[in-house]
């Protein structure tokens, strides 16, 4: 039994020595056999006929014949007629059968180009500067026309894998300066013209090691400018995006598909693409998910799902990106919160951000138009929170403004509009807000406002103007008007009854002394006028259920200080002749303890008793 095994096994070991011996004989043998100048010059005229351009070899071509017959050309250049340089390489290799160099006609694979430099050029009518002629050409226009092959159907010729090193990318579309991708390393595999093509490479992209994954079924129908599936992603640092669906390239092209993008910092992905928009500068984490369909200059995002510093929102989103223009935003998200703060001090600080901020960069408004409609269950602006927000962002020939049509604000409604030019953002802008049905007392107590304030359901108009740069401006530095009405509520810090005992005893007092209780009214109604810092007080009522309150006078609030008259009298008998003709003082000192001066004091005579 261990004899035969012992002969089988030797057997076995003999025979694949002799195979190869064999192989390395017909090996040796072939590099004697075939011509070298048959194999240079037929690996030169395939590169002529993929390419329809000149070949120049500058080197003496190389041959190596183990593990696999291998021709390598050195100093290759690839120049189309009447055109400049396509491709220049280091050296060109590929792979060869030996029985087809024997016979004087070798088929080449599995290319390498070692430092390739390749230049692309588009032109006018949106073609490249390699698009001339040769057998991609052919393939490609047989490819357009339905169902035609050339007479030498080269679709069907062996690329196999095409393999890059330490290449060069330059693209060049009109007069604008060349696009340059370095460190090129990757490998493409392409079996023949009409089989699917893939590539995985790896480059240097403005800076940044940026890596590319893209395939397609439908190669030549997707060079043809016919509709192909495509999958394509680019990875770096700085951002990623992946796209999947159907892509044309001709004239008219468009892709229609899914596509993915994420960042960890949108300034640098737009600062990576050359976009310095400093108005996003604060927008750090996004990823957008989206189906997008493109069409000429314009694309139009559906099923938009946008994660931004941790807050989500949906919609739908229209890119217009002419050419000759600014690129524009519009459509329609909603978020399930918003920091309205963060969002618009996108765009500008907000007044009493920096007052030490000389200038600001507004050139953004330049830069892209918008039209941006928003909503949101949830919306801060701190200390406040915003239920059921309807806003809408729009900048436009360099205006911008930011309109919010409605939302909800302590069980009451909030409207308003901030109107900027360019002008505005470097010295003005507008603030018009309107507050209905709010719990006004809920606002001073949120902002801690100290002092004698009204309490209880109202509304409120502010119409605000600033003439400094509104990243510098402060409310003492804003001009305009406010009126404020309210119905049943509480004057919190004021004891009626202590306050006409006080003011009886004809001598100075302070507010706090009168602050032990407060004032239940029917009605309040102030009205005033804001001019940087000093407030007129041209209406102030506030009426109990048989008092009246009434106050007129400056309010210089740049320091906190007061000069007001006031009048507390009783409603069903407010004139003299009944003897009680009601309390005048004066307000003066300082918010919230301001000293009260009884008009007796100042007149010099004495209350009636």
């Amino acid at each position: 039994m261990i004899l035969p095994r012992l002969v089988r096994s030797k057997f076995w070991v003999w025979s694949i020595l002799v195979v190869l011996v064999v192989v390395t004989a017909l090996r040796i043998g072939f590099s004697f056999l075939i011509q070298p100048e048959t194999v240079e010059r037929g690996l030169e005229q395939a590169m002529e006929n993929w390419t329809g351009a000149q070949v120049h070899i500058g080197k003496e071509t190389h041959f190596s014949f183990w593990p696999y017959p291998r021709v390598t050309l050195r100093d290759v250049r690839v120049v189309p007629d009447g055109s400049g340089e396509l491709i220049s390489a280091e050296t060109v290799s590929a792979t060869f059968d030996l029985l087809g160099a024997l016979r004087g006609h070798p088929s080449f694979s599995d290319f390498e180009l070692v430092r390739p430099i390749v230049r692309l050029r588009r032109e006018a009518d949106g073609t490249f500067n390699w698009r001339h002629s040769g057998w991609l050409v052919e393939a490609i226009e047989a490819t357009k026309a339905t169902g035609s092959k050339p007479a030498s159907d080269p679709s069907e010729e062996r690329i196999g894998t095409i393999t890059l090193v330490d290449g060069v990318l330059e693209i060049v579309s009109g007069e604008s300066r060349p696009y340059r991708i370095s460190d090129i390393d990757g490998t493409v595999t392409w079996p023949t013209l009409r089989q699917r093509l893939s590539m995985t490479l790896s480059g240097v992209s403005n800076g940044e090691m940026t890596r590319l994954s893209f395939d397609t079924d439908q190669p030549l129908a997707l060079f043809a400018g016919r509709d192909a599936t495509v999958r394509a992603s680019v990875t770096a640092d700085p951002g990623a995006i992946s796209f999947e669906g159907a892509a044309n390239l001709s004239g008219s092209g468009f892709v229609n598909g899914a596509v993915q993008l994420s960042t960890p910092s949108l300034s640098r992905l737009l600062s990576w693409q050359g976009r310095d928009i400093p108005a996003v500068s604060t927008i750090g984490q996004m990823t957008v998910e989206a189906n997008v369909a493109t069409s000429g200059y314009v694309a139009r995002l559906e099923n938009v799902k946008l994660a931004l510093d941790g807050t989500k929102a949906t919609g739908v989103l229209d890119l217009n990106m002419p050419p000759e223009s600014v690129p524009r935003i519009g459509g329609t998200l909603a978020f399930d919160r918003i920091d309205l703060r963060a969002f618009l001090s996108a765009f500008s600080p907000l007044p009493g951000a920096d007052q030490n901020a000389p200038t600001i960069d507004t050139t953004f408004i330049h830069q892209f138009g918008m039209d941006l409609r928003l909503s949101a269950g949830t919306a801060t602006f701190s200390p406040f929170a915003l239920k059921d927000l309807a806003a809408g962002m729009r900048i436009e020939n360099g205006r911008a403004s930011f309109d919010i049509g409605d939302s909800t604000l302590l069980d009451g409604r909030l409207t308003g509009r901030i109107a900027l030019a360019e002008e505005g953002f470097r010295g003005g802008g507008k603030l018009q807000f309107s507050l209905s049905n709010v719990d006004m007392g809920s606002i001073a107590s949120t902002l801690a406002l100290p002092g004698p304030l009204p309490s209880g359901i109202g509304s409120a108009d502010f119409e605000l103007s600033t003439k400094l740069p509104l990243w510098a401006t402060t409310p003492s530095d804003m001009s305009g008007k406010f009126r404020l009405r309210m119905g049943s509520g509480t004057l919190t810090h004021f004891n009626r009854q202590s306050f006409e005992k006080l003011a009886a005893q004809g001598d100075f007092f302070s507010m706090s002394a009168a602050g032990d209780g407060s004032f239940d009214f029917t009605r309040a109604d102030v009205e005033a006028r804001l001019d940087r810092g000093l407030a007129e007080l041209t209406k102030a009522e506030i009426e109990g259920s048989d008092t009246l309150l009434t106050l007129s006078g400056m309010v210089p609030y740049r320091t906190g200080s007061l000069a007001l008259a006031g009048l507390l009298k009783d409603r069903t008998t407010a004139d003299a002749t009944n003897g009680k003709p009601g309390i005048s003082f004066f307000v003066g000192g300082s918010w919230p303890d301001p000293v009260i001066s009884p008009a007796s004091i100042l007149t010099g005579r004495q209350p009636r008793q």
